[in-house]
């Protein structure tokens, strides 16, 4: 099965983020989805980062040809509780790029998302990367230590 791509510039931007990672500090742990616009990487042997090439549909410009590169991590798992989302509030306070948020089943992800499309900014994708992978790997033991929970690298990895 191949990937189906909302229009030109989410393709585009598919292509050219795939051809950044070739030639990253990724080339070597990086996995391509073969039926949807994905890519995984695995940040120092214990961080997985998910690389997402989606269509921007609601947008405040006229014109449906946008989409957005989002990468993403796993920091913990079952860590809840109020004080945790004061937590992570406090802390997306203080992010320069990217920010604390949970999926539908609770889990703390970290998330950064840039433009994407033929002026994409190479160093800014390097950038927003990087900023999920650094942060990820720095909060799994905070977030764990302070709210229970498992960090998102102690549960079993597949290869990539």
């Amino acid at each position: 099965m191949s990937i189906v791509f909302t229009n030109s510039t989410q393709e585009l931007t598919y292509q050219k983020v795939a051809d950044y990672l070739k030639t990253s500090l990724f080339r070597h742990s990086m996995r391509s989805h073969p039926d949807q616009p994905k890519f995984d990487l695995l940040y120092q042997d214990a961080t997985l980062i998910e690389v997402e090439v989606l269509p921007w549909n609601l947008n405040p410009w006229d014109g449906d040809e946008l989409a957005i590169v989002k990468a993403s991590s796993c920091v913990s798992i079952g860590s809840q509780g109020e004080a945790m989302m004061q937590y992570l509030l406090s802390e997306n306070s203080k992010m320069r790029f990217g920010a604390f948020q949970l999926d539908e089943a609770g889990q703390v992800l970290f998330t950064h998302t840039v433009v994407g499309g033929e002026n994409m900014d190479l160093l800014e994708l390097q950038t927003c990367i990087l900023a999920v992978a650094a942060i990820a790997a720095t909060y799994q033991d905070l977030i764990t230590e302070k709210f229970g929970g498992q960090r998102a690298v102690d549960r079993p990895f597949v290869n990539i």
